[in-house]
């Protein structure tokens, strides 16, 4: 499985400047579909599995990315995915920047 490194762009909503985007949070991502009860829905979510020792993971403590949308894509940079995460019960706008890293033979 190929590790990557996510970075949330937005805070509350709002964008952070880019020398503030803080420390990228190590894990694996996968994306699903789940019946949302808020918006009535099934929603795709994008889902963070954080890197822990000895190859043990736990979920992240980033919150889900909900209906993530693809922006940009390149295989030897990273992409741009955006969509919605909801903190307290509140929806906010965030992209995640997301790298793929090089963790040696597994």
């Amino acid at each position: 499985m190929h590790s990557c490194q996510v970075i949330r762009t937005h805070s509350c909503g709002v964008l952070k400047p880019t020398n503030d985007w803080g420390k990228p949070t190590l894990g694996h991502v996968r994306m699903f579909k789940i019946r949302h009860e808020g918006l009535r829905r099934e929603v795709s979510v994008l889902t963070l599995d954080e890197l822990l020792l000895m190859g043990a993971a736990k979920q992240a403590d980033i919150p889900d990315l909900i209906d993530p949308a693809l922006v940009t894509f390149s295989s030897d940079r990273g992409m741009m995915a955006v969509g919605f995460e909801e903190i307290d019960g509140q929806r906010f706008y965030q992209g995640w920047w997301i790298q793929w890293i090089d963790r040696g033979p597994d």
